[in-house]
């Protein structure tokens, strides 16, 4: 009888201990799929967010894109426009100025206190037209000068100088050195002055400028002249 409730024990325990483990099996099989499921809507989720993304990038570029056309139209015609108001506006001036002439210009040799040695020519456009000055004055200041004045070559411009109707070209003439120690000086009543072209081949034309007080001091090795310069303070830098 013993052995019998021993039995009949046993095999409700084996079969209670197959019943959980065929749960615990159904219970594991249950969550596996549940896994698998939130895997794919995840992807799902995102595949869905990047298209949403892509779609208004898109949107966006193309956005963008026509608004950059029309910007570009817009550029387009205000610079069209404006040119078009520049030419009609400066048709006569944008056109290419004459070239000065010693007729067209009135010279003249001025005095200056500062700096010591030094003298200031200036050439003032006395025409109806705008007209160019090059390079710097050929000056001759004494019969006995084999060549022209030598130029500073450091004091060249940027551009050449073009003189409006009245305004004026100033070049610095350094007539001595400061110890006035030289074999070739000479005083002289005038000083002639002829224009370069702009191949800066001298015109055959000139002028003798009388100089302040009837006479200079000049060493003519010694001797040096600037470019033709818009302003005064540039052409007695040297």
């Amino acid at each position: 009888m013993a052995l019998a409730s021993s039995t009949v024990l046993a095999l409700a325990l084996t079969a209670c201990g197959e019943g959980d483990a065929e749960s615990e099996s159904v219970g594991t099989a249950a969550t596996e799929p549940t896994d698998t499921t939130v895997t794919p809507t995840a992807t799902a989720a995102s595949v869905s967010a990047s298209a949403s993304a892509s779609t208004s990038a898109t949107a966006t570029g193309q956005a963008t894109k026509g608004a950059g056309s029309q910007g570009s139209g817009n550029v387009g015609g205000t610079g069209a426009g404006a040119t078009k108001t520049s030419s009609a506006g400066t048709g006569s001036g944008s056109a290419k100025p004459l070239d000065c002439t010693t007729g067209s210009l009135k010279f003249a040799v001025k005095e200056v206190k500062s700096p010591i040695n030094h003298v200031l020519i200036t050439a003032t456009n006395t025409g109806s037209k705008a007209c160019s000055i090059y390079s710097y004055p050929a000056l001759r200041l004494s019969d006995v000068q084999q060549s022209v004045t030598a130029r500073i070559g450091q004091s060249k411009p940027q551009a050449v100088v073009t003189l409006d109707r009245g305004a004026t070209a100033y070049a610095g003439l350094i007539t001595a050195s400061v110890d006035r120690n030289s074999q070739t000086k000479v005083t002289t009543s005038s000083i002639g002055l002829s224009l370069f072209g702009p191949d800066e081949g001298p015109t055959e034309s000139g002028a003798d400028l009388p100089v302040p007080g009837g006479s200079l001091y000049v060493e003519l090795d010694n001797a040096l002249v600037t470019y033709w310069q818009d302003n005064a303070n540039d052409a007695l830098a040297w």
